[in-house]
């Protein structure tokens, strides 16, 4: 655990196993009060810099902000070569990344569990950074649990900043980052477990050129006939439908709750579509030209009427985002040579499902 302290950090940490970043290998690391993790020193600098800095240290910002533990809160970090952590972090690795065949060999978990921002102590923020190595490949996973508005940044940057990336978000007091699409549009019909009627797309999607599809009462998109399921199937269903399941349960709007759907050939959202495909997807050159938004708006679970729940799908061409506001994962494979190389590939999802790791660790 790290000393309770304003600006502080622990001990220099050896670490159990190298960590690869960017082609550097690692035998140490530090993990500081404000929200991030160094490998050459200790870092104390509460007010959050934007990257690219062009600087002179390797930092993973997992939520860089002005933390202060003295009062509540408590940071702790742990490692692990062999256990149960081990095989979570190979599922979670080997679930995004299904053709890896990876196999993790140590785990470094750092936590900030319910820490305060300065100085308004009583604020609860807990936010989690997991490093992962085995074999060629080393990985970075950023969970987020609830976190008190603040100005922070969050992402990584390497020295002379030769890599860097910044979540979406960061210096904004949203934590998933990405403004909401207009809640607008046609009307769903109020029902348990019900769906719209059959929409025309105003322009086909993907591939399989699919000309209409319909927003389904319990949280899903299917696109050969509407879906009643009340009761989320695991994936892969090997199954005769495609299906968007945005946040599939059993919903129920007859009281509370609207659904709205909205198709987009021009405007300002196009323009927000282009701006969000091409911040996570840097290199695409990805121009929108038709986006379909479909939010369930305040819309209560069956049958306990007056819970509130809102999220929203976005569908454009070849792209499908989607998102919520329990944990944001950032993975980044960092190839295990001598020479600094680029990742193989920098994804940015959210996930409500990932678990996090365990929330223990060694006294400071």
């Amino acid at each position: 655990m790290v000393p309770r302290s304003d600006d502080g950090s622990s001990p220099l940490i050896p670490l159990q196993r190298p960590f690869v970043y960017f082609g550097r290998s690692y035998s140490q690391i530090y993990v500081n009060q404000n929200g991030d993790l160094t490998f050459n020193g200790a870092f104390s600098s509460y007010s959050p810099q934007r990257f690219p800095m062009y600087g002179t240290r390797d930092v993973i910002a997992v939520f860089w902000t002005d933390l202060d533990n003295r009062v509540n809160g408590e940071i702790y970090y742990n490692q692990y070569t062999s256990g149960s952590v081990l095989q979570q972090a190979t599922q979670d690795i080997n679930r995004y990344f299904p053709g890896l065949n990876f196999n993790a060999n140590w785990v470094f978990v750092a936590t900030w569990y319910e820490v305060a921002y300065y100085p308004t102590t009583g604020t609860r923020t807990t936010i989690q950074a997991v490093l992962i190595s085995g074999g060629q490949y080393s990985f970075v996973l950023m969970n987020y649990g609830i976190i008190a508005l603040t100005t922070h940044n969050a992402g990584y940057d390497t020295e002379n900043s030769t890599h860097h990336f910044t979540i979406p978000g960061s210096f904004s007091n949203n934590a998933t980052g990405r403004p909401l699409y207009p809640i607008a549009g046609t009307t769903s019909p109020r029902s348990d477990d019900g769906s719209s009627p059959l929409i025309p797309l105003s322009n086909f999607v993907n591939k399989n050129w699919f000309i209409c599809f319909q927003v389904n009462q319990n949280g899903h998109l299917t696109f050969n006939g509407a879906f009643s399921s009340y009761s989320p199937q695991r994936f892969p269903m090997y199954g005769t439908r495609d299906i968007i399941a945005v946040f599939w349960t059993d919903l129920d709007n007859r009281v509370n709750g609207e659904i709205y759907y909205n198709q987009y050939t021009s405007s300002s959202v196009l323009q927000q579509a282009t701006q969000d495909i091409n911040r996570y997807f840097p290199g695409l050159n990805f121009n929108a030209n038709w986006v379909f938004v479909a939010t369930w708006y305040e819309v209560a679970y069956y049958p306990t009427t007056g819970t509130v729940i809102m999220y929203k799908t976005l569908k454009n061409n070849f792209i499908n985002n989607y998102f919520t506001n329990k944990t944001l994962l950032i993975i980044s494979p960092f190839l295990d040579h001598s020479q600094t190389m680029q990742p193989a590939f920098t994804q940015l999802s959210a996930w409500a499902a990932m678990s996090t790791y365990p929330v223990v660790g060694l006294s400071g």
